[in-house]
């Protein structure tokens, strides 16, 4: 028998912080659906941002359970050689490198703001598209 390949996808941290600041609702946020349909990585930094809003907060406790069921993804030295490839169509190098991950681990980006990735060249989807998957 076969095993089947789940999708796997790059989730930006709108994605995330859509998931901790949604009201109560019938309907999956994209992290859920992400995480029914596949599998969920992001990068250190990403885990990073998300960290730094339970510093002030009471959702410490449900940051860390969520971020502790994603892949986080380091970011290896040998990243640096490619950002220049996307340093000149994102805002800084936080976002180049982010694609520079997405890239090299062969990931769709998976994020709520299309645009801010429309002239990378790397596969986008949104929560739209998970409903549609």
């Amino acid at each position: 028998m076969k095993k089947l390949k789940k999708i796997e996808f790059l989730s930006e941290t709108d994605i995330i912080i859509e998931h901790l600041t949604m009201a109560q609702t019938e309907e999956l946020s994209a992290l859920e659906l992400a995480m029914t349909k596949g599998v969920l990585y992001t990068t250190v930094l990403n885990a990073a941002e998300i960290k730094l809003l339970a510093v002030d907060s009471d959702n410490e406790k449900c940051i860390n359970d969520i971020l502790s069921s994603l892949h986080i993804l380091g970011l290896h030295y040998r990243y640096s050689a490619y950002v220049n490839e996307f340093y000149p169509v994102m805002k800084n190098v936080r976002d180049a490198l982010f694609c520079v991950t997405a890239k090299i681990n062969k990931l769709p980006v998976l994020t709520d703001k299309p645009e801010k990735f429309a002239k990378t060249g790397l596969k986008v989807l949104t929560t739209e598209d998970l409903r549609k998957l």
